[in-house]
Order: C-alpha cells, then structure tokens, then sequence
C-alpha cells in the first residue's frame, strides 16, 4: 500500500480567546495561503480569527490538524519546533541551547552532558538538520550522542512521525535516558 500524497492546505476559523486551543472552522482551502489571508480586525466577543497551513493528504485532514494543533499548541509561545523541544526538555529539567551554522539552513537543539560530550536533535524528512521549523510541518526527531571531539556518534532517537507532541516526548526520554546512564 502506498502512501496518500500531501500537500499544502490553509485552514481558517475562528479561535476561542479563554486559551486559543479551541477552534471553529470556517474553510480549508487548497494551497499555501496562510500569508495572503487577511485577518480582519475581530469584532466577535470571545473569538479570534485565525489562518494556519499544514501538509496533508486531503482537506478532512487538514482539519483534523488544524484541531489537534489548537489543541495542544493554541496557547504556546513557541513559534518553531525547536522551541517547543527546548520547553519540553528544560520542563524535564534538561538544560539546552539551540545552534546553527549561518547561511547553511542546518540548525539543532544542544544538551551539553556531564563529561563534556553533548547530544545534538534536529528535524528529519524535508527538515533534516533543521530545528526551527514550523510547528505544524514536524516530520520527526533525530538525536545523537556525539562523543568529546565531537566525531563519533551514536543514534539515541530516530523517527519520522509527524505527531511533535508525542514525537517530543519520547526523544526527550531518550535524552534523559542517555543522561541517567552516562
């Protein structure tokens, strides 16, 4: 069986204002359109409106993740995956450091270890050795043990699911993991 394949829809609605993490949709709409939407000043009481795009294989889909992400990122401040994945590890009590090599396009998450070697996460798919990318465009997490010259590695998580919520938390786990047994 093949895989259904994605594309871009732009899905529009109305958000509730008490947290933002639920949604009323008005329209999905085929294309990246999100930045070509204007939002009108909102006159409903309790309500914003609201345009987010995300890949998927057809527009009931893209509706079902427009929910999900109001859902469990309405009310974030994080703007990037990567943001996200450095709230979750510090909520771990993980302290990280988010790095990038200018003009490459290659960015990564930091969690420095106790003997001075450090494990590095990015993106996987179309955002491989990417940290900041959209929120709702998570394709998965890799993360690596690099030893203290930084050469020799090994793979503690690598995944290709598009759930960052969960996706997050078992590579968080697998950091911790590394940690606990040095």
């Amino acid at each position: 069986m093949t895989a259904a394949a994605t594309q871009t829809y732009t899905v529009i609605g109305l958000t509730l204002d008490v947290d933002n993490t639920e949604l009323l949709i008005a329209a999905v709409l085929a294309g990246p359109l999100a930045d070509q939407v204007e939002l009108l000043a909102t006159s409903e009481d309790d309500f914003t409106r609201w345009a987010e795009e995300f890949n998927a294989p057809d527009p009931d889909t893209a509706a079902d993740l427009a929910y999900a992400y109001c859902r469990d990122f309405g009310y974030a401040e994080e703007k990037t995956a990567g943001e996200y994945l450095q709230r979750v590890l510090a909520d771990a009590g993980i302290e990280s450091t988010g790095g990038a090599h200018p003009g490459s396009g290659c960015s990564w998450i930091a969690v420095a270890t106790p003997d001075g070697s450090e494990i590095l996460l990015s993106g996987q798919g179309r955002h491989e050795a990417e940290a900041d990318y959209p929120l709702t465009d998570h394709a998965g997490w890799l993360a690596c043990a690099y030893d203290q010259d930084g050469v020799e590695f090994t793979v503690l998580y690598d995944s290709h699911s598009p759930d960052l919520a969960t996706d997050t938390a078992a590579a968080v786990a697998a950091v911790r993991a590394s940690l606990a047994t040095g």
